[in-house]
């Protein structure tokens, strides 16, 4: 009974929206409640996710920075910015938030996001050292993430050979053609029938063809 009756009201209509699957009448309730309450960090998340589970991406990213405005060190704000801002393809700002993140929490997804980024936006000496630190890690060898085949299925790969992946696209890049083939043969060597590679290195033959 000490809270208000209007936050009390407010917290009603926003957990009876997201009981009833209503992302709208959530979102006002939220903004409702930020109104009353503007600087209530666990307010922005709600919001945030709100936003990101929806795919609205642009207004989570927004949410999630007004959010870090508040407290700068929030791991949720920030990771919420950078998948939402690499969703829209800012990919600076997306490259930021995930350097933000990796700082905290070291994980070699994380560094393997930004390597991503960072070959994208030609940074190549910074991907490249990205690369190494990934390669050189050994939970890279034990992680495993997914590539798409030609038979609509997920093909499982370790990071550490989708870093060695990257570390051909990156000679590529930079014009180092035969390099990058060797690179692209050293990694089929590693995964045998690794199908993305494989037509990656189909492509840079007709390229020099």
């Amino acid at each position: 009974d000490s809270i208000p009756w209007e936050l009390r009201k407010q917290s009603f209509i926003y957990n009876s929206a997201k009981l009833f699957n209503d992302p709208i009448v959530a979102r006002i309730a939220l903004y409702n409640l930020l109104a009353e309450n503007p600087k209530n960090v666990s307010l922005y998340d709600s919001l945030a996710f709100l936003y990101f589970q929806y795919n609205q991406y642009a207004s989570a990213a927004l949410v999630a920075e007004q959010r870090m405005g508040i407290n700068s060190n929030s791991l949720f704000a920030i990771e919420i910015a950078a998948l939402s801002f690499d969703n829209i393809g800012v990919k600076n700002r997306a490259l930021d938030n995930y350097e933000k993140l990796y700082l905290s929490n070291g994980n070699v997804n994380t560094l393997y996001k930004i390597s991503y980024l960072q070959l994208e936006l030609d940074r190549f000496s910074e991907a490249e050292t990205s690369l190494d630190i990934i390669i050189g890690n050994p939970e890279s060898a034990e992680t495993i993430i997914s590539f798409p085949t030609t038979e609509d299925k997920d093909q499982e790969v370790s990071l550490k050979i989708a870093a060695h992946r990257l570390k051909a696209m990156l000679l590529e890049k930079q014009g180092n053609i035969e390099q990058a083939k060797l690179k692209y043969i050293e990694v089929l060597n590693m995964k045998p029938g690794f199908q993305v590679v494989q037509q990656q290195l189909r492509d840079l033959n007709k390229t020099k063809e």
